[in-house]
C-alpha cells in the first residue's frame, strides 16, 4: 500500500496540539501545530472550498474491532448513503492518509464510525488546514469520540446530515 505513513501526534489535555506524519513513498511529509496551521513539506495546507456536496471527493476507513453486525449494516448504510450524494466515495485504510488530504484540499471530506484512537494526527491537520472537525452529533471533535466526520467548511453541514439521515 503505497499510501502507508509513520505519525506522530502530542496531546495535550485530550487534544493534539503537535503532528507529523511522513508518507514516504510519496516524499510527503505533513506537519501541524494547534494555532499554527498545517504544511506539506513546508507548505501551509488549506482545505478545499466545495460548496456543494455532489462534487465532493468523499473518503471512509471503517475497519472495526472485532465483528459488530449493527455496525457493519450502519457503517453500510452510511457509504451507501454517501454514494449517492457525493461525486465520489473511496474505503480504504490508513485513514490518516485520508485526513491529510483532505488537509491538503485533494479531498473534501472523511468520515470514521469506530476505531479512531489513533487519528489525533490526521484530525489535527484537517482542523490546522482551516476544516471542519466534530463528532456525528455535530459538537466539537474529542479524542474519546466514538465517531467524527472531517470536512471543508463549505460541506460539513450537508455531509453531517447525509451522515445521520
Amino acid at each position: 500500500m503505497p499510501d502507508r505513513n509513520i505519525g506522530v501526534s502530542l496531546l495535550g489535555e485530550g487534544r493534539p496540539v503537535l503532528a507529523v506524519v511522513c508518507f514516504p513513498v510519496f516524499d510527503e511529509m505533513f506537519t501541524a501545530t494547534e494555532g499554527g496551521g498545517a504544511f506539506l513539506n513546508g507548505v501551509r495546507l488549506r482545505v478545499s472550498v466545495k460548496t456543494s456536496l455532489d462534487g465532493a471527493l468523499a473518503g471512509t476507513g471503517q475497519a472495526q474491532r472485532g465483528h459488530d453486525p449493527d455496525l457493519a449494516q450502519w457503517m453500510g448504510a452510511a457509504f451507501a448513503a454517501m454514494t449517492n450524494s457525493a461525486l465520489y466515495v473511496r474505503a480504504s485504510v490508513p485513514v490518516t492518509h485520508q485526513l491529510a488530504q483532505v488537509a491538503a484540499g485533494r479531498m473534501d471530506l472523511h468520515w470514521q464510525f469506530d476505531n479512531v484512537r489513533s487519528h489525533a494526527a490526521g484530525v489535527l491537520l484537517v482542523q490546522e488546514a482551516g476544516g471542519v472537525v466534530t463528532g456525528l452529533e455535530g459538537k466539537a471533535w474529542e479524542r474519546a469520540s466514538e465517531s467524527y466526520l472531517a470536512a471543508a467548511p463549505g460541506i460539513h453541514a450537508a455531509a453531517l446530515d447525509v451522515l445521520t439521515a
